[in-house]
């Protein structure tokens, strides 16, 4: 997705910046992966208001995201990108190769037609980072440690002493 710029023709336009949506999904979304959402308009479980401000609203149909992906080493073709009111990602719907829908979480540069893949011997690409895998499946190149070359530029230094500390080392020593 691209970004908007705006021409400053006012102080609110001046610094605008907007995702473009032009690429996603102008219709409604899958009913079978649509639930019914209930508000609370800032009430507890007792019914009075716990946060105030709260309430009102355009009426919203949650999503049924699929956080797992616990189809492994099954391909899917993504058919749409949705805009999601429950979230500020985009969703995408993708299409197993047995013929089961389901919604993904989109990440960057996601398009319609890429193919998705989640398992153990997946090649973690920017289109393919929705891989959903657990994190003992990951290479070894995309851990988040730091490496042993910036390890060697930034040795770890010992913490500086207070001067209670250096008083009572003089002391006895």
């Amino acid at each position: 997705m691209a970004l908007k710029t705006f021409n400053p023709t006012s102080a609110g336009r001046r610094h605008l910046i907007q995702v473009d949506r032009s690429q996603l999904w102008k219709g409604k979304p899958v009913k079978s992966l649509v639930e019914g959402l209930s508000k609370n308009g800032g009430r507890g479980n007792s019914g009075r208001i716990t946060t105030r401000g709260q309430g009102g609203g355009h009426k919203k149909a949650y999503r049924l995201v699929d956080f797992r992906r616990t189809k492994h080493d099954v391909s899917a073709v993504v058919e749409r990108l949705e805009y999601d009111p429950n979230r500020t990602a985009f969703i995408a719907l993708i299409k197993y190769a047995d013929g089961e829908l389901s919604y993904i979480l989109a990440p960057q540069r996601l398009a319609v037609g890429d193919q998705v893949i989640a398992g153990k011997s997946v090649d973690v690409k920017p289109a393919m980072r929705c891989r959903s895998a657990p994190c003992r499946w990951a290479p070894s190149s995309t851990t988040s440690r730091p490496s042993p070359a910036r390890a060697e530029r930034s040795p770890v230094r010992p913490a500086p002493m207070r001067w209670s500390q250096a008083a009572t080392r003089a002391m006895c020593c």
